[in-house]
C-alpha cells in the first residue's frame, strides 16, 4: 500500500523549488560579470603593451632595416665582381649619408640598376642616399663609421674582387656601424663583410 503525502506538505516544498534556480541563476550572473571584468582587463593590459612596444620598436625597425638594404647592396656590387670578372667599388660618404657602387676594374662595364630610384635619378649611377632609401623609418638610422676589424683603420669604401673578396689588398674584415637614437639611448648595428668570401652579415642590435 503506498503512502502519499499530505497536498499541503507537497505544497510547502514548491516554493523552495522555484527558489533554487533563481539563486544559481543570481551566482551564475555574478560570475559571468567576473569574467568578463576580467577580461576587458586582461585586454586593455595587452593593448598597452603592444602599444608600448610599436613605440619603442620603431626605431629598432629602422636601424635593422637599414642594415639589412645595405648589406644587401654590398652583396649586389661583390655579385657584379664575380659575374663580370673584374672589381666593383661601393664608395660612402658619411657627411652626406649616401653610398655608391662604382666599377673601378679595367675595360668599360655597367653598374647595376636601382630599380626604387625614383624620377631625376641619373639612370647610370647606383647611388643611394641611406635614410631616404631605408623608406624613411621612423628613428631614422645613420652610417656612423666603417672600419677594418683587426686594425681599426677607418675606411671609406669597399672594393670587391672577381673571387668575391676585398684581398689582397685588404686582408681583414671591414666593419660598418649604423645608429640611432631613442629615448635618450644610443642603438647600433654592426655589417661585418668578410675580407676572404666578401660576404657580408648583420649582427643583433646592442646598445652603446
Amino acid at each position: 500500500m503506498q503512502h502519499h503525502e499530505p497536498h499541503h506538505r507537497l505544497r510547502g516544498r514548491s516554493p523552495l523549488k522555484r527558489r533554487m534556480p533563481t539563486e544559481n541563476l543570481r551566482a551564475a550572473r555574478n560570475g559571468f560579470t567576473l569574467v568578463e571584468l576580467m577580461i576587458v582587463v586582461l585586454l586593455l593590459s595587452i593593448l598597452a603593451t603592444v602599444s608600448l612596444i610599436s613605440t619603442d620598436s620603431s626605431g629598432s625597425l629602422a636601424l635593422d632595416a637599414t642594415a639589412r638594404m645595405l648589406a644587401a647592396d654590398l652583396q649586389l656590387a661583390r655579385n657584379h665582381a664575380i659575374k663580370f670578372n673584374t672589381e666593383y667599388t661601393v664608395d660612402f660618404d658619411l657627411n652626406a649619408q649616401t653610398y655608391e657602387i662604382l666599377h673601378t676594374g679595367a675595360g668599360d662595364l655597367p653598374v647595376p640598376k636601382n630599380n626604387l630610384a625614383g624620377t631625376g635619378v641619373d639612370a647610370d649611377r647606383y647611388l643611394k642616399q641611406i635614410q631616404v632609401d631605408s623608406l624613411n623609418l621612423p628613428g631614422q638610422a645613420v652610417l656612423r663609421q666603417i672600419k677594418l676589424k683587426t686594425s681599426t683603420a677607418a675606411v671609406s669604401d669597399l672594393a670587391f674582387g672577381p673571387l668575391g673578396g676585398t684581398g689582397p689588398a685588404r686582408n681583414e674584415d671591414t666593419v660598418l656601424m649604423l645608429t640611432t637614437q631613442k629615448n635618450g639611448n644610443t642603438f647600433y648595428i654592426l655589417i661585418t663583410v668578410s675580407w676572404v668570401t666578401g660576404q657580408a652579415w648583420v649582427d643583433e642590435i646592442q646598445t652603446l
